[in-house]
């Protein structure tokens, strides 16, 4: 039997605290987790030893988002609220990212690449998964600690045939900012790092 008791479940007469409210979302200013995203991006494509003059495509690149919409509540209290289209999002909660593509790369270069990078990072402390599709190859990494106030994140590797894309992104978790974080007339957070991208690639 399964009942709620003062914020917490009971499985069988054993008291589950915070299950019911959930984890609360770790605490960082999102300016702060746009900056440490940028930082792992470029750590990636350092690591990867692509070419220089790849040709950087910001038509296309995600750049550096705080996204409020899929940041809903945890814990049983809203499992059934989480499965609406328009499930209701946790209140001053952002999940930040930022990334870039760059154009330039064959499919025998992108998969060197993204070995080389994996060997490297796992090296460092990074662990990783990779898959590959006759027109995707992808390399998800995680780094050996969260960013700034415990907030987690992994980077994205995804070369796309025959477009030739080669996408550097990272995402982090929810996070909550304080009351004082400036948002705009949607509640995001304002004034995010810009993003930051290679200095070895070419603008078109």
């Amino acid at each position: 039997m399964v009942f709620a008791v003062a914020g917490a479940v009971v499985f069988g007469g054993v008291k589950v605290t915070g299950a019911w409210e959930g984890d609360p979302f770790p605490v960082a200013d999102p300016a702060a987790t746009a900056e440490h995203l940028n930082d792992q991006t470029m750590a990636v494509y350092n690591a990867l030893g692509v070419p220089d003059e790849l040709v950087l495509d910001l038509g296309d690149s995600l750049g550096v988002k705080a996204d409020i919409y899929d940041c809903h509540g945890r814990g049983l209290a809203h499992v059934l609220d989480n499965l609406e289209d328009t499930a209701p999002h946790e209140p001053r909660t952002a999940a930040i990212s930022a990334g870039f593509t760059l154009t330039g790369l064959t499919h025998p270069q992108a998969a060197e690449a993204m070995e080389r990078a994996r060997r490297a990072l796992i090296g460092q402390g990074w662990t990783a998964s990779s898959r590959e599709r006759p027109d995707n190859i992808q390399l998800k990494l995680t780094p050996p600690s969260s960013g700034p106030g415990g907030v987690a994140d992994n980077v994205f590797v995804d070369f796309y045939d025959p477009s030739g894309f080669l996408t550097i992104e990272a995402h982090a978790e929810c996070g909550r900012y304080l009351d004082e974080t400036p948002v705009d007339i949607e509640g995001k957070p304002e004034h995010l790092a810009y993003l930051s991208v290679p200095a070895r690639v070419r603008r078109e």
